[in-house]
This record gives C-alpha cells, sequence and structure tokens, in this order.
C-alpha cells in the first residue's frame, strides 16, 4: 500500500514532535541542538529518524555533490560527547566516508556541515 507525501511528511512531523516532547530523550537532545525537527525537514530534507540506544541516525536523500552521504549516526559517548559518522548508503551497502569522536554539543552543528557539504543554519 503506498501512502501519499503528505501522510509520509505528517507521520514523520509528529514522530519529530513525539521525540521533542521527551526531554530527557538522548535522540530528542540531538535534534533540538541541530536546530529541531522541521528545521532538518525543511534544510536537508530529512525523511527518517532511527532511535539508537545511545543517540540517533538522521537519513535524507543522497545529494548530487562527489562524497555525498545520505546518513548521520550520533552517538553520546561515556564522555558525555558525541561521536559523529558520516554514510553513504545505496541499496545494501553502506560505507562510512568520515568520522569525528569527541565532538562537543556547540561544535556538532560544524561537524555536521563539514561532514555532509549540507548547511543548516543561515
Amino acid at each position: 500500500m503506498r501512502r501519499s507525501a503528505s501522510e509520509v511528511i505528517r507521520n514523520l512531523e509528529q514522530r519529530v514532535a513525539r521525540l521533542e516532547k521527551q526531554s530527557n530523550n538522548i535522540a530528542a537532545t540531538i535534534i533540538r541542538q541541530l536546530g529541531g525537527g522541521r528545521k532538518l525537514q525543511m534544510m536537508i530534507g530529512l525523511k527518517q529518524l532511527i532511535n539508537e540506544p545511545n543517540g540517533v541516525t538522521l537519513v535524507f536523500p543522497l545529494p548530487k555533490h562527489p562524497g555525498a552521504v545520505n546518513r548521520v549516526r550520533i552517538t553520546l559517548n561515556g564522555k558525555d560527547l558525541y561521536d559523529m559518522e558520516f554514510i553513504r548508503t545505496r541499496g545494501r551497502s553502506q560505507k562510512i566516508v568520515k568520522e569525528f569522536n569527541d565532538v562537543y554539543a556547540e561544535d556538532i552543528k560544524d561537524r555536521f556541515e563539514e561532514g555532509t557539504g549540507l548547511y543548516i543554519r543561515f
């Protein structure tokens, strides 16, 4: 059964809203630090959020520029800092293109933009 684009967007918006309401959730905190789910939808075309035990994976369309990635996995490590993996997925193959370890919360946006080549702020 195929769903319309508006149903998919509404479903994603509801999931993002649920994540943002859960203030103690690590994934919700990461999404807020990136600017919020709605902003990510508009700026990078966010398609899916995947909750991880200590973080979140963001899935978006594969950009056309060389070295492009379409998944970013952000996890909270034991030092209360973040690890970021930038992954290119095509079919069933996954390749980690770039990785940053021990990223401070205030540097998440900079590392996201550096790793993806996409801007999430004006």
